[in-house]
């Protein structure tokens, strides 16, 4: 299982998080046990999730876990400890630990990929950032560079009689003071480009003051707006992001939308869809009944009456303007008959164009030259491609020679290198065989310096407690004596009756010596019980103790005997399967040799592919700047035609604004003419009407108010007919009369010709 497979630095922090104490010491060797063919773990991952425990042993100090093959199955020592029934733990116990164990560290790997997965997300942003950060510090240190070389150029070529200081001439604004971005991005060259424009501005010619605060205006208004544009830029990528964050939200909003109308039943939708009709057509109804209305209340317009005399005169006056516009359209057709005959003769010269009207053209000596020069750089680059390839062949060669000695020497530094791993392997058992002869030694040697240590503190125990008994003894002579003498002296009742008080008085003082012996014998005599019962009681214990090792020895013994013969098993079966694979390796031998022979053709086929893919290569490079000539070509066209076809659209739209403006002057001018043909045949009939006033006389005092009237209209025809004559011909005002006037009043309105309506 791939889930077993930990490397050795993740190793320990799992076997921290996972056992928060020290699994017992069973459970460690356990661990360091091989695992199945079909799990994914390697001796050194399986050492690196044993851990250690609190109290270290003489063992441990002297064996450290080492990913040997001969240090796979712990020493007889381990086995034995770990296999004693006392310190032995159940099996269900050890299967529950396995798996929890097994369990937190899947549990940490899946924890893992998790994080692995976020910080490779993480790392390719960033790479993806750094890369656009450091384009844009290479671009920006180019421009740089260019700047200054082209402000050297341009001071080197002015030439300056006066050289007034450069401050005083012109503020500049590239340094940003008030902008701290700026100033920190620009700080490295802000020397440089002071210098620069320092000198730049100090040869040009001094100006007056007013065009330099113009100059010191715009140079701030420049460097405004180029710190508004970064701001804007910054903004725009925060408006970015809270768009895609939208477009999220608005994505999970449909989804959530779309399960809500998944939620509502089908008679809901139907009562809405019901009631948003009935809605629409009462709103259809209404707006209905609205237009009827607005439509009922329109009422007609007032239709003027007109007089004969007036009729009259109005078609006369169409009779003039009908043949002044007559003359007019045969001046127009004249002028259009002779404009589609330049224009088809045009576009006749346009569809057949010869090549000398092509070699004319700029576009056509820009293409030439560009034509010359691809050639030039095409010859020169298939000189290069056949030297390239020649030498990639030869380079080809000697890769696939220096290959062939890189393996054969990998191979022979294989080969030495197992042969001195294997020697090495043999040495350390050895030393390892050598070092438990050495400790067993070493700790049989100390259990008998331990148990003569013993001995003689037992012996002189024994003689402390010989001298105590030694002085129990005299003590208790002492008071036999005594008591042969109370005998004697106790005789008969009747003897102490009869004594004196003399007698009496020895009789008191050999009992009171008696009494002082027996206080003294008795606490030697407990010490010397006591020391005996001790002494006694650590035999006992002595004796239990050495049953108990004689028992475990002879357990030690048989389980030492069981192992030994299992590894005489296991020794024969490894010499079974040490001859099985002596024969193995005679036919791998064989299999071998063929493997190189094919693989001998496999490089011989690898290189003749190669040497192909390089040809391809090659063949495909070529066609690809032939690819790339000939887009930079037609890009170059197309720039040409872009700028030829925004020349075009200029051009007709100058031409369309002077066609306009003609027409505009010509149609007024006709209209203009119009009037004026009108205008005379109105004034014509008012001199009759007057001629036949004058006739008649002033008889009838009726008829002064129309006089008058007449009179009056007489004068504003004249000041028409006047004004008109002398604006006519400028093509921009236009004269009207109402005509139907009663009072013989004339309304003038003038118009400019550009807000006349044709």
């Amino acid at each position: 299982m791939s889930c077993y497979s930990l490397s050795p630095t993740s190793a320990p922090s799992l076997a921290s998080s996972s056992a928060p104490a020290s699994p017992p010491r069973q459970l460690q060797r356990r661990l360091l046990r091989p695992y199945p063919a079909d799990r994914d773990m390697t001796l050194s991952d399986t050492t690196n999730l044993s851990v250690p425990s609190s109290k270290s042993t003489m063992d441990e100090r002297k064996r450290s876990i080492q990913p040997d093959s001969d240090d796979i199955y712990p020493s007889k020592r381990h086995q034995t400890s770990q296999n004693a029934p006392q310190m032995r733990m159940d099996s269900e116990k050890e299967k529950d630990v396995e798996s929890f164990q097994k369990d937190a560290i899947l549990r940490q790997m899946k924890e893992y990929k998790r994080e692995k997965a976020l910080y490779e997300s993480q790392v390719q942003d960033l790479s993806k950032r750094s890369q656009h950060h450091d384009d844009h510090l290479r671009i920006v240190d180019a421009w740089f560079t260019q700047l200054l070389d082209e402000i050297r150029i341009l001071v080197g070529d002015l030439v300056s009689d006066q050289e007034p200081e450069a401050g005083e001439l012109f503020n500049s604004s590239l340094l940003f003071e008030d902008n701290s971005l700026f100033d920190t991005h620009l700080k490295n060259r802000s020397s440089k480009i002071k210098a620069a424009i320092k000198d730049v501005f100090g040869r040009l010619p001094a100006a007056e003051p007013e065009v330099r605060s113009l100059q010191e205006r715009l140079a701030a208004l420049l460097a405004a707006e180029k710190a508004h544009l970064i701001e804007r830029q910054r903004i725009s990528g925060e408006c970015d992001q809270l768009s895609e964050r939208l477009e999220q939200a608005s994505y999970r909003y449909l989804l959530a939308e779309k399960k809500l109308d998944r939620a509502k039943s089908a008679q809901v939708q139907k009562l809405e869809r019901q009631a948003t009709m009935g809605g629409h057509s009462e709103s259809s109804s209404s707006s209905e009944k609205k237009s009827v209305k607005s439509e009922a209340a329109e009422t007609n317009g007032e239709v003027d009456g007109a007089i004969h005399a007036a009729a009259e005169t109005a078609r006369r006056e169409a009779l003039a303007a009908s043949e002044k516009r007559k003359l007019q359209m045969e001046q127009l057709e004249a002028e259009n008959k002779r404009l589609t005959e330049e224009l088809t003769s045009a576009k006749v010269r346009l569809t057949s164009l010869s090549d000398d009207d092509y070699a004319k053209t700029d576009l056509y000596k820009l293409l030439k030259s560009q034509h010359e020069e691809i050639i030039k750089r095409v010859n020169d680059l298939e000189a290069t491609n056949l030297q390239l390839r020649e030498e990639a062949q030869r380079l080809q060669a000697e890769r696939t020679s220096y290959r062939n000695n890189m393996e054969e020497e990998s191979q022979t530094n294989t080969t030495d290198l197992e042969t001195q791993l294997a020697r090495a392997e043999s040495d350390l058992a050895r030393i390892r065989n050598a070092r438990d002869e050495l400790s067993a030694e070493l700790s049989v040697r100390k259990g008998s310096q331990d148990q003569s240590q013993l001995a003689s503190d037992s012996v002189k125990e024994l003689a402390a407690a010989r001298e105590t008994r030694i002085a129990a003894l005299e003590s208790e002579v002492e008071r036999l004596k005594l008591q042969i003498g109370e005998s004697t002296a106790s005789s008969s009742n009747e003897v102490i009756e009869n004594m004196t008080i003399d007698e009496l008085k020895s009789q008191l003082k050999t009992l009171e010596n008696r009494h002082l012996l027996l206080n003294n014998e008795l606490p030697s005599m407990e010490a010397a019980w006591k020391k005996a019962k001790g002494l006694a009681e650590r035999k006992v214990s002595e004796i239990l103790e050495w049953e108990e090792q004689r028992t475990r020895i002879h357990a030690e013994k048989a389980k030492a005997d069981q192992k030994y013969f299992a590894a005489m098993k296991a020794k024969e079966a490894r010499e079974n399967e040490l001859r099985t694979l002596k024969a193995q390796n005679a036919k791998s031998s064989e299999i071998v040799t063929q493997l190189k022979d094919a693989e001998n053709n496999s490089r011989s086929l690898i290189i003749n592919l190669e040497k192909q893919i390089s040809e391809s290569k090659e063949s495909l490079t070529s066609l690809s700047q032939q690819n790339r000539t000939m887009q930079q070509k037609l890009s170059e066209g197309n720039l040409t035609l872009e700028k030829l076809r925004t020349q075009i659209t200029d051009m007709k739209k100058i031409v369309v604004s002077k066609d306009t403006a003609s027409s505009t002057a010509a149609s007024a001018k006709r209209q203009a003419e119009v009037e004026l043909e009108e205008v005379k045949v109105r004034l014509e009939d008012t001199k009759k009407s007057l001629d036949s006033m004058k006739r008649k006389g002033s008889g009838r005092e009726s008829e002064s108010d129309d006089w008058r009237r007449h009179a009056y209209h007489i004068v504003n025809e004249y000041v028409l007919v006047t004004y008109v004559d002398t604006h006519c011909e400028l093509g921009h005002t236009n004269v009207t009369n109402p005509g139907n006037a009663d009072d013989g009043s004339l309304l003038l309105s003038v118009y400019t010709t550009s807000d006349y309506d044709i």
